[in-house]
């Protein structure tokens, strides 16, 4: 069989475009290997940078893997850990801190993209951390990121702050022990020596033995308190529930101030609706009532002070109301703001005219919270002060 010169013309041709079209794609294949090496280089050098940013932050970052392997670790890091990246590179996280596979909220496991600030401890060293990490997961592979603060120093000055304020506590308990019983002693015996001496026409003795009595009074008050306050801190008062009678707490309100009251020039006002009896801690109630109007007394002179007992109803829910009301220096409200911190008043200087530690609102504040109740303050200075205390109210079947 022979080939026509037409049909040997027409196979060079589809040879040449075959020849040509194996030339574009080398072509082609050879700039897409180019290209790749391009990119290569690119990302190679992203990461370098990236790498070199890391490593000049102030804390530690490290970089891990979907094993939870460390892929680079800056030299903040290996510091906290107390090791060099190099060594670093490479071994498992675990090595160097407390893991979270434990509590299912190791960031290499976990779904979420980011885990909130927790302290951790170091493996080797027993520094305290603050860490969070985020899972990036944006190209191929899932990175994640973890950073670390020292917070060893920190945690140091808070251990101490524990300790001397346990210390504190501890010596405020023990000297308002000692000094609570020889003053209830010299309480108990000026107290006879003033019904004897009322038996005689001596006014001046009965006088003077009228304000050691006074004296003693408020060094027992301060003493008392010191140790309410030293059992609250430590959590050693237990809240007893009882049925509580208003009539008789306002007639021992009025017996235990009526002194103090009357030294002042001040009036007590009660103003009492028709509540039904509800049950609270009689003791823990009455303290803060007594702390309430003592506190309004003494910055009274000559005026007013009022104690209101209602019933309200907020968010559904029923509530009793004991409302402390003066007419005497009232407050700026940056006192207002520092009132129920202890040993706080309203005037801290050395030359202040009111006496006291500042410690009845502190008892206060701790106490209202104790029996589940809040504490409101409004107040406006030269015009007097209202505290109203809100406590959950439920009547006592039966009676």
């Amino acid at each position: 069989m022979s080939i026509s010169n037409n049909n040997i013309a027409t196979l060079e041709q589809q040879l040449l475009a075959l020849q040509e079209e194996v030339e574009t794609l080398r072509k082609k294949n050879t700039d897409l290997n180019e290209r790749l090496k391009a990119y290569s280089l690119i990302n190679t050098g992203q990461i370098s940078l990236i790498n070199k940013l890391i490593d000049k932050v102030p804390f530690g970052v490290m970089l891990l893997d979907e094993n939870s392997s460390i892929i680079h670790a800056n030299n903040a890091a290996a510091k906290i850990f107390s090791a060099s990246p190099e060594v670093m590179q490479g071994q498992p996280c675990s090595n160097y801190f407390q893991c979270y596979e434990e509590n299912n909220n190791c960031p290499a496991l976990c779904s979420a993209e980011e885990v909130n600030l927790q302290q951790i401890r170091c493996v080797d060293n027993n520094k305290h951390v603050l860490h969070s990490a985020f899972v990036s997961d944006e190209g191929s592979k899932k990175i994640i990121v973890e950073t670390f603060i020292d917070i060893s120093e920190i945690k140091q000055a808070e251990q101490e702050y524990i300790r001397i304020s346990k210390t504190k506590d501890e010596f405020l308990g023990m000297i308002s022990h000692e000094l609570r019983t020889p003053l209830n002693v010299i309480q108990g015996y000026s107290s006879l020596l003033e019904e004897e001496l009322k038996k005689f026409e001596s006014s001046d003795a009965a006088s003077y033995l009228e304000k050691i009595h006074h004296a003693g009074e408020i060094l027992l008050r301060v003493v008392n308190n010191l140790l309410e306050l030293s059992d609250l801190t430590a959590g050693n008062i237990r809240v007893d529930h009882i049925p509580i009678d208003l009539d008789m707490i306002v007639m021992q309100l009025k017996y235990r101030l009526e002194k103090d009251i009357e030294l002042h020039g001040n009036t007590l006002v009660f103003k009492i609706e028709d509540i039904k009896p509800f049950e609270q801690d009689l003791a823990l109630l009455m303290k803060v009532l007594y702390e309430l109007l003592v506190n309004a007394n003494k910055f009274t002179e000559n005026g007013t002070v009022t104690m209101s007992i209602s019933l309200q109803k907020r968010d559904g829910a029923d509530w009793i109301s004991f409302n402390v009301s003066d007419t005497g220096c009232g407050m700026t409200e940056e006192t207002i703001e520092q009132i129920f911190f202890a040993f706080h008043q309203a005037d801290s200087s050395l030359t202040r005219a009111y006496e006291g530690l500042g410690l009845g609102l502190s008892l206060v504040e701790k106490i209202v919270k104790l029996i589940n109740g809040h504490i409101e303050v409004d107040s406006e200075l030269g015009k007097g002060s209202n505290f109203a205390i809100l406590l959950p109210y439920e009547p006592v079947a039966g009676i």
